[in-house]
């Protein structure tokens, strides 16, 4: 059987990257700090998909030639 859809599709997203506080619900981006809470107002009431990421850095040591075997 054949299937026809015909639609419409709006996404609305906001990307935060700074440091979060969650015992206080805020961010601090670029020194400032954002309230969590103000920031996701826009989003009241909708169907929402929150993805967290957490990059860590480390320097490591310029190899040399006496680490190649």
């Amino acid at each position: 059987m054949a299937n026809f859809v015909f639609k419409e599709t709006k996404q609305k997203s906001m990307k935060i990257a700074g440091i979060i506080d969650t015992d206080s619900m805020i961010v601090e981006v670029d020194g400032e700090e954002k309230k969590l809470v103000t920031l996701l107002s826009v989003f009241n009431g909708s169907d929402v998909e929150i993805n967290v990421k957490v990059k860590e850095e480390s320097e490591l040591d310029e190899p040399t030639e006496s680490n190649e075997e």
